[in-house]
Parts: C-alpha cells; sequence; structure tokens
C-alpha cells in the first residue's frame, strides 16, 4: 500500500514516514499542497495524509484540486490539523494534533480496509 503524506514539517513528515514504513506502507513525502498535487499526477497512491495548514496552498485545495481532476477515486484521503474548526472535504477523515499515534495507525489502517473492501 503505497501513501502520500503531504505536511511541511520536515520533522513531523520524516517521524510520520518512520512510523508508517514500519507499519510495512511505502510512503512518498512532500512538504506542500503544490507538490503534492504534482506527484498525485505522477503517481498512483491508495491513500493520501495531508495537513491542513501548509505554506501557499492549504490541505484542502490539495484534495479539492485533486477530487476535481479525479486523482482520488479509488482513493482514501484523511487531513490532520491543529485547528478546532476545520471542515473536511466530503468523504475526508478528519484527525487532529497533537496525534494519539494509536488512533492515527487506527484510521490509515480502516481508512486502506474500507478501500480493499469497496475496491
Amino acid at each position: 500500500m503505497k501513501i502520500l503524506l503531504v505536511e511541511d514539517n520536515e520533522d513531523i513528515r520524516e517521524g510520520l514516514t518512520d512510523l508508517l514504513e514500519s507499519e510495512g506502507y511505502s510512503v512518498a513525502g512532500s512538504g506542500t499542497a503544490e507538490d503534492g498535487l504534482a506527484l498525485l499526477r505522477r503517481e498512483s497512491f491508495q491513500l493520501v495524509i495531508t495537513d491542513y495548514m501548509l505554506p501557499g496552498e492549504n490541505g484542502g485545495w490539495l484534495l479539492e484540486q485533486a477530487a476535481r481532476e479525479q486523482r482520488l477515486h479509488g482513493m482514501g484521503a484523511m487531513m490532520i490539523t491543529a485547528h478546532p474548526r476545520v471542515r473536511p472535504p466530503d468523504g475526508v477523515r478528519l484527525m487532529h494534533k497533537p496525534l494519539d499515534i494509536d488512533d492515527f495507525l487506527r484510521v490509515v489502517g480502516e481508512s486502506l480496509t474500507c478501500l480493499r473492501a469497496t475496491g
């Protein structure tokens, strides 16, 4: 299973990449919504995990733009944020920072299991 992780904080991105890879996932990382969208245009993923607050465009923009371009078809999507009033796009799981690692991994697993069940 291949995951796109879009997070501008390099320490968080590296930590989550290490965590996800230790669970057997393949992870591609990006620091901006624009770079994340470029990766979605070039590669196939089963799940996109994006932070909401990013330099330039935000994670909501990334997911909405990718959906408009039909890049999210057959793919799960999660958004993480520290902001209390963020509303994710339809069908996107929202998790609040600070992340509980066990809950995070559970939601990642559920997202991918649901994807396999419907795919």
